[in-house]
């Protein structure tokens, strides 16, 4: 059916347009499409929220800036990739149309089909692809390595000026990519750069994997490099796959990259609990442990390194795992998640040291075993032991 100036059109839509729509559209449906058919659906959706009648299409066509049969081949694209669906009457003198809009694929659900990844790839080639993959799995753009040359100019008056300066440290390099807002010191940008499509699909490049990559990364002090090698031997091409356990197993086997830094408190935890040890390898048993608090608890490194010596302190240079399990679960309930909650919470932890000291009664030094030492133990190390011994196992069962 051919489009005539004087035919006319209502436009209908679902709802308005989310910033990820808009991104989907224009980036990753555009290739595709053609921009005469993005140009027409931005268009119509503009259209759709400001009309109060039918409109000829002639309209759209010097809007538009193209001909009749453009303006069809742009909204065949439309109907193609199910961002249209064109109803229609005809009358006797002209046709009267009815344009339904339906929302972009979510940026995610994208990236996800096989079908729509590989008509990208096809239209911009395996370069720009794994770039545009890049874009939109790593969260915010990372900024080490630059440095602020923004120039102050000041054209507005001063009240309103100060409202839009933003120090340094509150745009430090960061990649969240959920709601628990995990702090991933890894180098995505370098990562992505040697991460070739055909060792590491981009299907497999979703949120929950790169999460995981960078966590892994951050936890062990594994450069991207070596994490890197890591991926390419957890990933299985036919059908694609990547086997995420084997990558946790590679990356708590590995020797750790990054083992020295200006503030210890800032190093992997894996690194952190290597010098406690005077530079001896961390067990697999205490890197589960360390394992859980980053990406179960969700605690920052530092807040693990601080809440890791505060425990070795407390139990004899010991990492009980029910021990760490009780102050993981008391620091998140007390909301700690900086290096000051951290250090408060430590002192708080043993600020009762010195409020009260009691001798050990004389049922504990009668017991023949014992050695009587008279030594004074407070009364928070007497609970915390109680605690401790009622979470042991009962009838003398070994762990």
């Amino acid at each position: 059916m051919t489009l005539r100036p004087k035919d006319v059109y209502r436009v209908e839509m679902t709802d308005n347009l989310s910033e990820d729509a808009v991104s989907s559209l224009v980036t990753l449906y555009l290739p595709i499409i053609g921009k005469d058919a993005v140009l027409l659906y931005l268009l119509l959706h503009s259209e759709g929220r400001l009309q109060h009648t039918q409109e000829s299409h002639s309209r759209l066509f010097e809007i538009l800036n193209l001909s009749a049969d453009e303006v069809e081949k742009a909204r065949l694209h439309l109907e193609e990739y199910l961002l249209l669906r064109t109803y229609a009457a005809e009358g006797e003198n002209r046709t009267s149309y009815i344009y339904h809009l339906n929302a972009p694929l979510p940026s995610e659900s994208f990236l996800s089909s096989n079908e729509f990844l590989s008509m990208y790839v096809r239209a911009i080639g395996n370069k720009q692809a794994d770039n545009t993959v890049s874009k939109f799995i790593s969260g915010t753009l990372s900024t080490s390595g630059y440095k602020d040359i923004t120039v102050s100019v000041k054209r507005m008056p001063e009240d309103r000026s100060s409202e839009l300066s933003v120090s340094y440290q509150k745009v430090q390099p960061k990649y969240a990519f959920s709601k628990e807002d995990v702090d991933i010191n890894f180098d995505y940008d370098h990562f992505l750069s040697i991460a070739s499509s055909n060792f590491f699909p981009n299907i497999l490049r979703t949120r929950e994997n790169m999460e995981l990559i960078g966590t892994l990364g951050t936890l062990y002090g594994l450069s991207a490099d070596r994490m890197w090698v890591l991926v390419g031997k957890a990933v299985k091409l036919d059908p694609p796959y990547l086997d995420t356990e084997k990558l946790k197993n590679s990356a708590a086997r590995e020797v750790p990259d990054i083992t020295s830094a200006k503030d210890p408190y800032s190093l992997p935890p894996n690194s952190f609990l290597m010098a406690k040890q005077n530079g001896a390898m961390v067990s697999q048993a205490d890197k589960r442990i360390l394992e859980k608090l980053k990406m179960d608890m969700h605690f920052s490194n530092e807040v693990i390194n601080i809440m890791i010596e505060y425990i070795l302190k407390r139990s004899d240079n010991r990492l009980n795992s029910r021990f760490v399990d009780m102050v993981a679960g008391e620091w998140a309930r007390d909301g700690v998640r900086t290096r000051e909650d951290a250090l408060k919470e430590t002192k708080k932890s043993t600020g009762t040291r010195t409020k009260r000291q009691d001798v050990l009664p004389d049922y504990y030094n009668a017991d023949p075993d014992r050695k009587t030492t008279g030594e004074k133990i407070n009364e928070a190390e007497i609970e915390e032991m109680r605690r401790l011994l009622n979470q042991m196992p009962k009838g003398g069962k070994k762990r």
